[in-house]
């Protein structure tokens, strides 16, 4: 895939907004930026006092001179600046090939933050614009003003633009994007992003920067964990704009540009549309530890004479009576050990039989009776493949979070690819003040040192136990590997 991001938009003077702050974020997102400049505009802080429209030719010339050697994994267009430049655009979006077809993000910016318009387009045009790209970003103030939609209900309103012809909605609450409640609405899904309000005006350039960061968070994840990463990236410069004693100029600071978004602080809550869920589990009583997925109750009884620190129950396709036996049973021999049982997936059973908690993968998230769950003072933990599921996690709040599959793994298929240490450090510096975790896929004893260094805490094995010739040498060894002096337990 391109390692290369364009920008289709006007020059900002002041360096806060338009090109200049797509090609900031390209790079923070390690990507090489190139731009269509499409206007230059006389602005600051404060005001846009100009506005040169690039004559239709010179970014004809500009999209050609940079197909022909600089080829994009995606496109973020922003101000056109005239209806030929929106032609020109259009243009050449429509004979893009299928094949290779770079992703198309479009923020319908109108005006500029500071005042004054960058370019009135028809309503033909408009929606010409929504079926040649892949997401829309408008915010409330745009939908208002460019389609005469109600903002004040996210869903709804992104649905309408939907219909309109958009394939993907990104709308964020106003302009700018001071943080709050943002909307995602595709054909696969729909969700709010909720991240924490901070004080201040916001910052100038917010908007282009979320849309920037959007179109190249698209080449470095998937497409759900996109939305939440551009939302975060926009927060971590919102939030040191609020902290900082002196920002650049007198009005709405440009939005910092401060690299890969990695901060805590800066992690939404991914609420799926309609589910709220509003409820609280316990926290875990003690560490997780050395955490063992066995598929029967002869083995919960093992790993409790073994005195593995946890143990998961993973059964599947029995009927509803060996069910109901084996999660009793199962809670019966932990019973009165220090071995703490989570029964995945099979939450009733485990109300039921009093289990110390309940795993859940995302798709059972969307099933379970989690205030049930939480009511009946069972523990909680998730399992989390990407941003996007590690956000929808903290919108419910766990007891535990579980990253993975770290390295390959055959025990079930994974529509992940494997994660690798470098990413699991990265989620462990995102999640670690807040949740306890787990590390699981792929972990023998020769990787746990490593896994571990990541500041993780825990690892989760499947086979590595069961399989193990002597299982009682195996947990010792993989006791031995999580303290050892290249391991972090903390």
């Amino acid at each position: 895939m391109s390692e290369t991001a364009w920008t289709i938009a006007g020059s900002d003077s002041g360096g806060g907004a338009g090109v200049q702050a797509d090609l900031l974020t390209f790079h923070d997102f390690g990507l090489h930026g190139a731009s269509v400049v499409t206007c230059v505009t006389a602005q600051n802080t404060t005001a846009l006092t100009d506005n040169h429209v690039i004559p239709a030719a010179t970014v004809r010339a500009q999209l050609e001179a940079l197909w022909d050697d600089l080829a994009p994994a995606a496109i973020k267009i922003g101000a056109l600046g005239s209806p030929d430049n929106a032609s020109a655009v259009l243009e050449f979006l429509s004979a893009l090939p299928n094949d290779g077809r770079p992703f198309v993000v479009w923020d319908p910016v109108r005006y500029a933050s500071v005042g004054g318009a960058l370019g009135v387009l028809s309503d033909d045009t408009i929606d010409a614009f929504l079926r040649h790209v892949d997401v829309v970003t408008p915010n409330a103030e745009e939908l208002a003003d460019t389609w005469n939609i109600d903002p004040h209900s996210p869903a709804q309103a992104a649905r309408l633009l939907r219909n309109r012809g958009a394939e993907r909605v990104y709308l964020t609450g106003g302009h700018g994007n001071t943080p709050g409640v943002d909307h995602w609405e595709s054909a696969e899904c729909s969700f709010a992003i909720r991240g924490d309000a901070l004080p201040g005006r916001g910052a100038h350039g917010g908007g282009c920067s979320l849309s920037s960061a959007l179109a190249a968070a698209t080449v470095r994840e998937d497409e759900e964990s996109a939305p939440v990463l551009a939302h975060m990236y926009v927060h971590q410069g919102l939030r040191a704009i609020a902290s900082r004693v002196g920002n650049p100029g007198a009005g709405r600071p440009p939005l910092p540009h401060l690299g890969w978004p990695g901060d805590a602080e800066d992690l939404p809550r991914v609420v799926d549309a309609g589910r709220d869920i509003g409820a609280t589990f316990p926290p875990l009583s003690h560490p997780i530890g050395l955490y063992a997925v066995v598929g029967s109750v002869d083995w919960v009884r093992r790993c409790v004479e073994l005195r593995v620190d946890t143990v998961q129950l993973r059964v599947k396709d029995l009927p509803a009576p060996a069910l109901r036996h084996a999660v009793a049973e199962s809670v019966a021999a932990t019973g009165g050990s220090s071995t703490r049982l989570f029964v995945n997936d099979f939450w009733r059973e485990a109300i039921d039989a009093g289990a110390y908690g309940v795993h859940l993968g995302q798709e059972d998230l969307t099933d379970a009776d989690l205030p049930a769950i939480a009511a009946a003072g069972l523990r909680l933990g998730v399992s989390t493949h990407s941003y996007y599921e590690i956000a929808r996690a903290h919108a419910i709040a766990p007891s535990y979070v579980a990253i993975g599959p770290i390295f390959a793994t055959t025990t079930k298929p994974m529509k992940f690819a494997p994660q690798g240490i470098a990413r699991l450090r990265r989620w462990v510096n995102l999640l670690k003040p807040r949740y306890p975790l787990t590390a699981i896929g792929g972990i023998d004893v020769e990787r746990v040192s490593g896994v571990m260094a990541s500041g993780v805490g825990s690892i989760a094995v499947v086979r590595a136990i069961t399989e193990a010739a002597d299982p009682a040498v195996a947990v010792a060894d993989l006791r031995a590997a999580m303290h050892s002096d290249h391991a972090d337990v903390r």
